[in-house]
């Protein structure tokens, strides 16, 4: 399992960055619900590299929910800066989710804007502006970008967890929108509910089936 390098993640970084930002997103595949990208102001002047560690700050994927909760609760305790970012299932339909990400990458910048020296994003994207960098696994190598992982994971989690209660049918709790066989056998049986992602494959071709 790759953990974030601290000397790695600043050997990426311009001579003289004290504010860095690491951006990632949670839920671009999922069917249902929205999309959330997490943005993580760190300052590596007072960056505490054991307290990281302890928290096993890293890929959230690689993280149980219980302990991505409770690096999120000792973040707000710390008052770390950070933020996230979502779009709903309806605008992923009406622009698209490449569109929608660059909208809430740029909604970040504007909200952190004045606030950070570099930018680090998850991803093999390329950038005109000199101050932000992709790195591809940034969420497995960094400590900015896996903080933002995790951040952007527990909200859309929680998000989810809401909707499973106003639409039970489709057990959201347990597999948060992405495509499981459960997932699927839901959809079969009750076809999709709101907050499905009426442009992606598997439910367009299923709403082109019933019609």
């Amino acid at each position: 399992m790759l953990i974030p390098d601290f000397d790695y993640e600043l050997s990426l970084l311009p001579p003289g960055t004290r504010y860095l930002l690491g951006i990632d997103e949670v839920g671009r595949g999922p069917w249902a619900g929205p999309v959330t990208l997490g943005a993580f102001l760190l300052d590596l002047k007072s960056f505490d590299l054991d307290l990281f560690q302890k928290l096993k700050v890293r890929d959230s994927k690689k993280l149980s929910q219980s302990q991505r909760e409770t690096i999120v609760k000792e973040f707000r305790k710390l008052s770390f800066p950070f933020k996230t970012f979502s779009a709903s299932s309806q605008k992923i339909d009406q622009q698209g989710i490449a569109f929608c990400l660059d909208s809430l990458l740029n909604s970040a910048l504007s909200h952190f804007s004045g606030s950070f020296d570099f930018v680090l994003v998850d991803g093999n994207q390329n950038f005109s502006q000199e101050y932000i960098r992709a790195v591809i696994s940034a969420d497995a190598k960094t400590f900015s970008v896996a903080s933002a992982s995790i951040v952007a994971k527990v909200v859309r989690d929680l998000k989810m967890e809401a909707y499973h209660k106003e639409y039970p049918d489709y057990s959201f709790k347990d597999h948060k929108g992405y495509g499981t066989k459960k997932h699927l056998e839901a959809l079969k049986k009750h076809g999709p509910c709101p907050i499905h992602r009426k442009s992606y494959k598997p439910i367009k071709k299923l709403i082109d089936t019933k019609h």
